[in-house]
């Protein structure tokens, strides 16, 4: 994969960053990881999150913005956090779905989604203008959910500036009916964050990259997309161990493919 770096999605070592965020981070530094994408409100200590950067060497890849923090109200707010903590990519991780971001279920309809696009693509020039680039991350409903035989994820992406990234969560796209490569080429062109999160039809997400049960194609998933990926960012949602165990065996995982 050349220069393309490898991160790690923060929700893997939540509870652990949560305990000690300088060390976690040595540690995934030590495992091989070259960078970290951080979720939640952007309201940690910007000193400390820029220590423990420091400390381990660790590249800030980018950030979950949840969509709440790029309204006009608070979009400013969240652009100087971002500058001070050092973060050049601000991902929206969810419309819509049983989460109830921005709209419910029952007010789900395809208008919606087109909104959407608008407003995303104008939200992206705002944040490029600070040297920000904005992207969406998928779960399975965008493409569990069709309008005159579109997917809602297609319906969202055709819209979308070219320049926004696609952050494809390779897991939640296979929940939602999808194969990713399919995607990768569909979308060729477009800078992708390619969210490595593995999934089993029998055991869901309680699986590791790599293991016998994950459906995943990463070979078929890393051809198709190669010529795009800004970074390759492991994601696990397993319990089956903690999680810098399931971080390491990702990576091991990863690592057979690349």
């Amino acid at each position: 994969m050349g220069k393309v770096p490898i991160a790690l999605g923060m929700y893997t070592v939540y509870e652990d960053i949560k305990a000690d965020m300088a060390g976690t981070f040595v540690k995934l530094a030590e495992m091989g990881y070259g960078a970290i994408e951080f979720y939640g409100e952007p309201e940690y200590d910007v000193d400390e999150v820029r220590r423990a950067l420091d400390r381990s060497g660790l590249d800030l890849c980018s950030w979950h913005i949840e969509w709440r923090n790029v309204q006009p109200e608070t979009i400013e707010r969240t652009i100087d956090y971002l500058k001070k903590v050092g973060c050049s990519r601000a991902i929206v991780p969810c419309l819509g779905g049983k989460w109830n971001v921005a709209h419910k279920p029952s007010e789900e309809r395809r208008v919606l989604w087109a909104d959407y696009a608008t407003r995303l693509n104008g939200i992206s020039a705002r944040l490029k203008a600070h040297g920000i680039d904005l992207g969406y991350h998928n779960h399975e409903h965008e493409f569990q959910l069709v309008y005159d035989g579109e997917r809602v994820f297609d319906l969202l992406f055709r819209s979308l500036s070219p320049e926004i990234i696609m952050e494809l969560d390779t897991g939640n796209a296979i929940e939602g009916g999808a194969d990713p490569a399919g995607v990768l080429r569909t979308y060729s062109g477009r800078p992708v964050l390619l969210h490595c999160k593995p999934f089993s039809l029998d055991a869901g997400f309680d699986t590791v990259l790599g293991a016998l049960d994950d459906r995943n194609d990463w070979k078929g998933i890393l051809d198709a997309g190669r010529q795009d990926f800004l970074a390759l960012i492991v994601e696990s949602e397993s319990r089956v161990g903690s999680g810098l165990e399931n971080a390491r065996a990702c990576l091991d995982g990863l690592r057979r493919f690349l």
